[in-house]
C-alpha cells in the first residue's frame, strides 16, 4: 500500500561544534606542547508540534477517506483511497550529540649537546617539552517530547480509523562526547659523545654530557561527560462524537486481534482432502486497543485464499458490534473453504503431501471494504489423501511366460471410509497378460475395496504373465492406480500411481555344448544384453546362453542344481559387474555371491572368465576376490591333508607335477604332502619355524621348476608333533588362466541396431578358448575373403561351436566377418607372447632345473598352438603373402617374443648351456614357425617368411620404445597400442585388469597366514549363504499356486 505523511516531528539539534587546529604534531624544539581546544555545545531538539485532523467518509471516491486539517492544518485535505494509509507524525527532535576535544600537543624534543674535544668535555642534552593538555568534550543535548494527535470522528465513521497510523516518540538524548587525549612529552636531546686521544706513549680522554630527560604528557579533562535526557512521548487524543452530540475520548484506536481457532476437515476422518470443505470454528476475537470496536459498521471473518484454499465468501462470519478494550468475545458459527483439486498429475511414485497455511482476514464488507491489518498469524496444514498405498510389492524382473502377482497395501485411515474405492492397474504396451483383466478395457484391471476401515491395512492382488512374444530383456511397464471417489460429486478419481519397471529376462536353458555363459541381473543395461546377443549369436555363429542372477539370486542352476558355472568348464564366462539390488535388502557386486574357491577349479579346467562393465569403484572388491580364487582355501584342512600324496622332498614333488602336466588332473587336483623333520641345521629350532620356512622354500622352488602355474603350501595342521611335521602343497589357478576385468558401460547401439563399440566386441572375442581361437587361426590362412572367413572353414575341427544356423542358411553361406577376424589374431598374439614372456622372465639357478627338451613343453598354450596347424585343412596355394598378413602379423610377434630384442640379449643367448630360458626356446619356436609357414603356404612361403621377420622387426622396435618407465621388454604395452588403433579410441583410453597377475608367483603360508585366508572365505561362504536363504524366501513368497502346479 501507498502511505502518506503529514509530518510535524521538530527539528533535531545541533552536535557539538569540535576544533582542530592547523598545526605540527609536536611543538619546536625545546618548547611545550600546545592544550587541545574544547568542543562547544550542542542544541537541544525541538518539540513536535500537535496534528488536528477530522475524519469524514469520501462522498466522491467509494471507499475513501476525507481528512480535514484543524488548528495548524486548517484549510488543508488530504484524501486516503483502499490501497493507501496515512502516518500522522509528530516526533519531538533528537538531541544534538556532544563534541570532541582536540587532543594535546606533543612536547618539543630537547637539544641536543656539543661533543667533546681536546679542550672542553661534552655538554648535556636538553630536557624535552611539557606535552599539552586534551581538549574538554560536551555533553549531549536533551531531546524534544513529541507533539499530540487529535482526531476527530462522528461514531457512525469509526471504521474510518483503519488506515491511520501514529508517531509521536519523543526525541532521543544526544550521545556524550568525548574528552580530547593529552599530547606525549618531548623526547629528551642527546648528550655530547666523549673524545679521546693519545699524547705520545699517554692516552688522554675528555668525558661527554648526559642525555636529557623526556618531557612529562599533558594533562586528560577529569570531567564526567553525560548523555541527553530523552524527551516524553506525545500522545493520541481521539474524540468520537456520538449521535446525540455527546464527546468521548480515548487514548489510541481500538487493535481487534485473533486469539484462537480450531480446524476440522469436512468429513471428519483426520485428513484435508483435495475436493472437500475445511471447516474453522471457535473462533476468539480480543480487543487489545484502547476504545471500542465499531458500533454500526459491520465487520466480517472469511478464510483467507490460498493456492489451495478458495473460500466460501458467502458465508462470512460476523464480529459482535461494540467490543471493548480487553474484552475477548468467542463467534458462533465456522467459515468453510474449498481444498481445491490438483492442478497437474504428480510424478509417479509421490504422494500427495502439500503444506499450505490457514490464516482468517476480518474486513469491513460496507463502504470501506478494507481488511483489519495484523489480525492473525497463519497455522500450517498438510493436505493429502486418505488411504495412501505402499509401493506395489513387484519383482524388480520377471522371465518370460512366468505368472506372478502384484501386491500393494493401503493404510492411514483415521475414520471409516465411506466413499468408493478401488485400484486399477494398467498395461499401456501390452507386455503382460492380466489375469483379471476387465473384457470391455484390455490391460486394465480394477479391484473395488468393499471395506476400508480406521487405522486398516488392506492388500490388493493382481496377477498377471509375461507375453510370450515379449522380446527377452525389455523393460516392461505397469501403472498401478489408486482411485478415490470425490467426497463432493462422488466420481472416481486417481489420487495416486506407482509406476513398476521390470525387467523381462529370458528363461535360463542349457546349450548342448555351449559356447559361452553370460551372467546378468537386474541392473544389467538391456542394450547391451542385447548387443552381446547380436555379437555371439550372429556375428561368432556361436551358442550364448543367458543366466540371470537377479531371478534365481544365486548361482545354483535350476537345470543341475549346482553351480552354473560347472556345466562351462573350457568354455567362455561373461559377468556382468554392476553392482544390483538384491532382493530389496542390499546392493550386491555379481562376485560377492560366487564361491572363490570353486571359480578357481573351475578356472584350472581352462575356462576363461571376463567381468565386464566394472566401475572404478569396485576394483578393489573384485581384486580382493580374485586373490582367494587363485589358490583352494576349501582343500587346505586337516582333513584333507591326511589324504594328501606323500612325496619326499619338494624337489619330487616337482619332478612328479613337471613329468605329469597341468592336464593330468589326476594328479594336478591332489592335494601332496612331504614330511618335515627337526635335524642338521634346524635341530636348535622349533618344528614350527622349521615347518614354516620349508613351505617358504618350497614355493621358491615349484616357482623355479614350474613359472607358469601356481601352487600353495602350507603347514600340515594335523601333524606337527614333537620333532616332525610336514607341508602341504596344493595347485592353484595357473599364471595364465584367462580370468581379466574391463571398466566401462557398454554404450548404446546406433538406431535400430544392436551394434556394439569394436573394444567390446574384441574383448568378447578374445576369450573364447585358446583352442578354439588357434583352430580359426589355422583354418582361415588364406581363405579370408571380403565378407569375412565361410563358417564352414572357420569352424572346422570345431563344429560343435556353431549353432544351429536359421532355415535356408548353410555353413558356406555364413560367414564371420574380418573384423572378428582380426580380433582373434590380435587376441592370440597377446596370449603366446605373454606366455613366453612369463615363462622366459623367471631367473632360474644353474643349472636350470627344467631341461632343455621339456622347455617347450612347460608352455602350454604355445604348444597347443602349433599342435593344431597339423590339423588344419592341409596347405594352401597361396598366390601372393598378400593372403597370408594375418598369418604373417601374427607368427611374426610370437618371433618377437621369442628372440633377443636386444644385443645384450643376443649376448645372454650365447649362454644356452648356462641354464638361459629364451636361448632354449628361439631355437624351438623358430623351427616350429618356418615349418608351419612351409607347409601352410605353399609356394608363397619364401614371401610370408619375409613378411614374418617383417612383422618381427617392427615388433621388436615396438616392444624396445614402449619399454622402461616401468614398462616390461613385453608385447603388452606396444600391442595395447596396437588394440586401440584396431578398435579407434585414443591412446591411453583402454584398460585391462590382469586379476591372475595379483598373485604372480606360488605362495607359501605360515599357519596364521593359512587361518586367515580360511576364515576370510568361510566368513564369505556364511554371509552369502544367508542371503541366498533371504533371496529364496522372497521367491517363495512370489510364487502363486499356478508356478507350485508347474513346479
Amino acid at each position: 500500500m501507498d502511505l502518506k505523511v503529514i509530518d510535524t516531528s521538530g527539528r533535531d539539534g545541533a552536535p557539538g561544534a569540535e576544533f582542530f587546529a592547523q598545526r605540527a604534531p609536536e611543538a619546536p624544539m625545546g618548547q611545550n606542547g600546545v592544550n587541545g581546544c574544547s568542543a562547544g555545545y550542542p542544541t537541544a531538539g525541538s518539540p513536535g508540534t500537535d496534528i488536528r485532523i477530522r475524519l469524514t467518509y469520501s462522498d466522491d471516491e467509494p471507499g475513501a477517506a476525507l481528512v480535514s486539517g484543524e488548528g495548524g492544518h486548517s484549510g488543508q485535505r488530504w484524501k486516503i483511497s483502499r490501497n493507501e494509509r496515512l502516518l500522522l507524525k509528530a516526533n519531538g527532535g533528537n538531541g544534538g550529540a556532544g563534541g570532541r576535544g582536540e587532543n594535546g600537543q606533543a612536547g618539543g624534543p630537547g637539544r641536543h649537546g656539543r661533543d667533546a674535544t681536546k679542550y672542553s668535555h661534552g655538554e648535556d642534552g636538553g630536557n624535552g617539552g611539557r606535552g599539552g593538555d586534551g581538549g574538554v568534550g560536551s555533553d549531549g543535548a536533551n531531546g524534544a517530547p513529541g507533539g499530540n494527535v487529535f482526531v476527530t470522528v462522528h461514531d457512525d465513521d469509526t471504521d474510518l480509523l483503519l488506515p491511520l497510523e501514529y508517531n509521536t516518540k519523543g526525541g532521543e538524548g544526544g550521545a556524550s562526547g568525548l574528552h580530547g587525549e593529552p599530547g606525549d612529552g618531548g623526547r629528551g636531546g642527546r648528550g655530547g659523545n666523549g673524545y679521546a686521544w693519545s699524547d705520545g706513549d699517554t692516552a688522554r680522554v675528555m668525558s661527554g654530557g648526559r642525555n636529557g630527560h623526556n618531557g612529562p604528557p599533558g594533562n586528560r579533562p577529569s570531567t564526567y561527560l553525560g548523555a541527553g535526557n530523552s524527551a516524553a512521548h506525545g500522545s493520541i487524543q481521539i474524540r468520537v462524537i456520538r449521535g446525540d452530540l455527546s464527546e468521548a475520548t480515548y487514548p489510541g484506536p481500538y487493535v481487534l486481534q485473533l486469539l484462537s481457532f480450531a480446524i476440522v476437515d469436512e468429513n471428519q476422518d483426520g485428513f484435508n482432502e483435495p475436493g472437500e470443505h475445511l471447516l474453522v470454528h471457535s473462533i476468539r476475537v480480543r480487543n487489545v486497543g484502547h476504545m471500542p470496536s465499531p458500533s454500526s459498521r459491520l465487520i466480517h471473518l472469511l478464510i483467507q485464499g490460498t493456492q489451495w484454499l478458495q473460500p466460501v465468501e458467502a458465508e462470512p462470519l460476523e464480529l459482535p458490534p461494540s467490543i471493548q478494550p480487553g474484552q475477548e468475545v468467542l463467534l458462533p458459527g465456522m467459515l468453510r473453504a474449498y481444498i481445491r483439486n490438483e492442478w497437474a498429475p504428480k510424478a509417479p511414485g509421490i504422494p500427495l503431501n502439500a503444506i499450505d497455511s490457514v490464516m482468517l482476514t476480518a474486513y469491513f464488507p460496507e463502504r470501506l471494504r478494507r481488511p483489519i491489518p495484523n489480525f492473525c498469524t497463519a497455522r500450517s496444514i498438510t493436505i493429502k489423501y486418505p488411504p495412501a498405498p505402499r509401493p506395489a510389492n513387484v519383482p524388480r524382473l520377471r522371465g518370460q511366460g512366468r505368472q506372478g502377482p502384484v501386491c500393494m497395501d493401503g493404510y492411514g485411515l483415521q475414520g471409516t471410509l465411506k466413499r468408493a474405492c478401488a485400484t486399477r492397474l494398467l498395461d499401456e504396451y501390452r507386455f503382460f497378460d492380466l489375469t483379471y483383466m476387465a473384457e470391455d478395457k484390455p490391460g486394465e484391471a480394477v479391484d473395488d475395496i468393499d471395506e476400508f476401515e480406521a487405522n486398516s491395512t488392506v492388500t490388493i492382488d493382481q496377477e498377471f504373465s509375461v507375453n510370450d512374444l515379449v522380446m527377452e530383456f525389455s523393460d516392461g511397464f505397469l501403472t498401478l492406480e489408486l482411485l478415490l471417489a470425490d467426497p463432493i460429486t462422488g466420481i472416481q478419481r486417481s489420487i495416486q500411481t506407482y509406476q513398476m519397471r521390470m525387467q523381462i529376462s529370458g528363461v535360463y536353458h542349457l546349450s548342448p555344448d555351449p559356447s559361452y555363459l553370460l551372467v546378468v541381473n537386474s541392473a544389467t543395461p538391456n542394450h547391451a544384453i542385447h548387443q552381446i546377443i547380436e555379437l555371439v549369436r550372429n556375428r561368432l555363429h556361436t551358442k550364448l546362453d543367458i543366466f540371470n542372477l537377479s531371478l534365481t539370486g544365486s548361482y545354483e542352476s535350476p537345470v543341475t542344481k549346482e553351480n552354473v558355472l560347472r556345466s562351462y568348464v573350457g568354455k567362455t564366462l561373461l559377468l556382468f559387474a554392476n553392482p544390483f539390488l538384491y532382493f530389496s535388502r542390499e546392493v550386491m557386486n555379481p562376485w560377492d555371491l560366487l564361491d572363490p574357491w570353486e571359480t578357481g577349479l573351475i578356472l584350472q579346467g581352462g575356462t576363461s572368465l571376463l567381468f565386464v562393465g566394472l566401475a572404478a569403484a569396485h576394483l578393489a572388491s573384485l581384486q580382493s576376490w580374485a586373490r582367494h580364487a587363485t589358490f583352494p582355501a576349501h582343500h587346505l584342512t586337516s582333513a584333507q591333508s591326511s589324504s594328501a600324496a606323500a612325496v619326499a622332498n619338494p624337489k619330487e614333488l616337482a619332478r612328479t607335477l613337471r613329468e605329469a602336466g597341468p592336464d593330468d588332473v589326476a594328479v594336478t587336483a591332489a592335494a601332496h604332502r612331504y614330511p618335515v623333520s627337526l635335524g642338521g641345521l634346524n635341530c636348535f629350532g622349533d618344528i614350527e619355524s622349521a615347518v614354516d620356512q620349508s613351505a617358504a622354500k618350497a614355493a621358491k622352488d615349484l616357482t623355479r621348476n614350474m613359472p607358469l602355474r601356481r601352487f600353495v603350501a602350507v603347514p600340515d595342521a594335523g601333524a606337527l608333533q614333537g620333532k616332525t611335521g610336514g607341508v602341504v602343497i596344493c595347485e592353484g589357478v595357473p599364471r595364465m588362466a584367462r580370468m581379466k576385468a574391463v571398466p566401462g558401460i557398454f554404450g548404446p547401439s546406433p538406431a535400430g541396431t544392436n551394434a556394439m563399440a569394436d573394444a567390446d566386441m574384441y574383448f568378447i572375442v578374445s576369450c573364447l578358448p585358446l583352442p578354439v581361437r588357434a583352430r580359426m587361426f589355422w583354418n582361415m590362412v588364406g581363405r579370408v575373403e571380403a565378407r569375412g572367413v565361410p563358417c564352414s572353414v572357420l569352424y572346422n575341427g570345431a563344429e560343435n561351436f556353431l549353432r544351429p544356423l536359421a532355415a535356408g542358411c548353410s555353413p558356406d553361406s555364413t560367414f564371420v566377418d574380418e573384423k572378428i577376424i582380426k580380433a582373434i589374431c590380435l587376441s592370440l598374439q597377446f596370449d603366446l607372447t605373454g606366455e613366453i614372456y612369463h615363462f622366459t622372465g623367471t631367473k632360474p639357478r644353474f643349472p636350470d632345473p627344467i631341461p632343455a627338451a621339456e622347455k617347450l613343453s612347460q608352455l602350454p598354450l604355445t604348444s597347443l598352438f602349433f599342435s593344431l596347424w597339423e590339423q588344419s585343412a592341409g596347405p594352401r596355394q597361396l598366390a601372393a603373402a598378400d593372403a597370408a598378413q594375418l598369418f604373417a602379423w601374427v607368427l611374426g610377434a610370437v618371433h618377437a617374443q621369442a628372440n633377443p630384442l636386444s644385443f645384450w640379449q643376443s649376448m645372454k643367448q650365447a649362454f644356452a648351456c648356462c641354464g638361459n630360458r629364451k636361448a632354449n626356446l628361439t631355437a624351438k619356436l623358430n623351427e616350429r614357425i618356418s615349418l608351419a609357414v612351409e607347409q601352410l603356404c605353399g609356394d608363397a612361403a619364401a614371401a610370408v617368411q619375409a613378411e614374418v621377420s617383417r612383422r618381427s622387426s617392427q615388433v621388436k622396435t615396438g616392444i624396445a620404445a614402449k619399454a622402461g618407465g616401468g614398462h616390461p621388454k613385453n608385447f603388452d604395452v606396444f600391442g595395447l597400442s596396437e588394440l586401440e588403433a584396431f578398435v579407434g579410441v585414443a591412446p591411453g583410453t583402454l584398460q585391462v585388469h590382469e586379476l591372475t597377475a595379483l598373485v604372480p608367483t606360488s605362495v607359501g603360508m605360515t599357519a596364521a597366514q593359512l587361518a586367515v585366508h580360511q576364515d576370510q572365505y568361510y566368513v564369505g561362504r556364511q554371509v552369502t549363504g544367508r542371503l541366498e536363504q533371504h533371496a529364496k524366501a522372497q521367491i517363495d513368497a512370489m510364487v502363486n499356486p499356478t508356478d507350485e502346479e508347474e513346479a
